[in-house]
């Protein structure tokens, strides 16, 4: 028998597409919903911030919860500008991150340490297995990338995730000699 998809909050406020479970969506101020291809167009320029109580739990602020449908609409009309305008001000890389934090852990015997450099992809896209360049204190070295983490805990969580514009995730990567530290960027060609 075929499985059938129903529609779980209607449809996207700003492209009509149906909003079907599994897939995610995002919620507007006046109680609608946009699908998570918009929310993921316009999470570049409302990115998600998350923060810990002090029990440890998870404290998500969503700014996009914030917004109109007609907002989110002029947001999502403004989007490629607004891109264009964070890779000119970013040397037009393809992606850049802002590094927040760093934690290490030993690499095992003759192996470099591994890093966890957790902050927020400012644009762009990282996935693992990419080319990217670490930016610290003008000096730049070549790394590749080996994991992207989503953020527990003030740190790398065992989840997987894609890194995406506006949104927080640790890059995981190792090297000899690598200096890594709050303020640095990361940036892929």
């Amino acid at each position: 028998m075929a499985k059938i998809k129903s529609i779980e909050k209607g449809f996207c406020s700003l492209c009509g597409r149906a909003l079907l479970p599994n897939e995610g969506y995002g919620r507007l101020r006046d109680g609608g919903h946009i699908c998570s291809l918009c929310t993921g167009k316009i999470r570049v320029m409302y990115p998600l911030s998350l923060t810990w109580d002090k029990k440890g739990n998870e404290v998500r602020h969503d700014p996009i919860e914030e917004l109109s449908p007609e907002e989110a609409g002029k947001a999502l009309e403004n989007v490629i500008a607004y891109t264009e305008e964070l890779r000119a001000k970013y040397d037009h890389h393809n992606a850049a991150f802002a590094v927040e934090s760093v934690t290490t852990e030993k690499g095992g015997f003759l192996k470099p340490p591994i890093i966890y450099a957790c902050g927020r992809v400012i644009y762009g896209c990282f996935d693992p297995e990419d080319k990217a360049r670490l930016l610290h204190k003008g000096s730049a070295s070549d790394i590749t990338l080996t994991g992207i983490k989503r953020l527990e805990f003030y740190g790398a969580g065992v989840s997987d995730c894609q890194g995406t514009g506006g949104n927080s995730c640790a890059l995981v990567f190792s090297g000899k000699n690598l200096a890594c530290e709050a303020g640095d960027l990361i940036v892929r060609d």
